[in-house]
C-alpha cells in the first residue's frame, strides 16, 4: 500500500508508471524467449562471455589497495 500510495499521490518522481508498459513487454519477451531452452542458453552463455571485468571488482580492489592498505592475498 505504501509504494501505490506513493506512486499515486506523491508526483510519481521517478516515472514508474511511465516505464511500466516497456517493463511489461519487456517481461513478455523474456518469458516468450525462456521457452526455447537453447536460444535462452546461448543468450545467458554470450551474455556471460561478453561480461568482462565487473566494475565492482575493480572498485573492491581500489578499496584494497587505496583505502583499507591491505597486501594482496595469493
Amino acid at each position: 500500500r505504501m509504494i501505490f500510495d506513493e506512486i499515486m499521490n506523491n508526483n510519481d518522481q521517478y516515472f514508474i508508471l511511465k516505464d511500466l508498459p516497456s517493463y511489461i513487454d519487456a517481461q513478455e519477451r523474456a518469458g516468450a524467449l525462456y521457452q526455447d531452452k537453447n536460444k535462452w542458453n546461448k543468450m545467458c552463455l554470450i551474455n556471460i562471455a561478453s561480461s568482462g571485468y565487473f566494475s565492482s571488482d575493480r572498485t573492491i580492489k581500489s578499496y584494497v589497495q587505496d583505502i583499507w592498505k591491505l597486501p594482496k592475498i595469493s
